[in-house]
């Protein structure tokens, strides 16, 4: 099992997604998704396919929040790979106080022609309650 400390490939994308998210970047951000990819939303609603995903990542990009990745492992098998992060995400709100949430996203990614890609998608956690 890896920790998110050594600088592996899949280290990097498990760490890309939300670097992308915190800077705006759309197109990197869908990029970071295979083309038939599976994000589930809050609500566990599943959304299939990077077109689909790209609104639900623009409606994320838009609170402009900062993502800082506080832990996280990957174990990998072959082509595979099963990451787990905990997430600290800060954002601009109405009130004084910034927006601040903790949530433990779940990614499983799969080596698609040499580059890992998140094929599902739990960023606000699976499973539990």
């Amino acid at each position: 099992m890896e920790t998110l400390t050594a600088p592996t490939p899949t280290r990097m994308a498990c760490l890309s997604l939300p670097k992308l998210l915190s800077v705006g970047d759309l197109p990197g951000a869908a990029g970071c998704f295979a083309r038939d990819a599976c994000l589930l939303t809050p609500d566990a609603t599943a959304i299939h396919g990077r077109d689909a995903i790209r609104p639900v990542l623009a409606q994320l990009i838009a609170r402009r929040p900062l993502i800082e990745v506080e832990a996280g492992s990957v174990i990998v098998a072959g082509d595979a790979a099963y990451a787990n992060q905990r997430w600290r995400i800060t954002a601009p709100s109405a009130s004084e106080s910034n927006f601040e949430q903790t949530c433990s996203p779940s990614l499983v990614l799969r080596q698609i022609e040499g580059s890992w890609k998140v094929a599902i998608a739990a960023l606000w956690g699976w499973g539990g309650s």
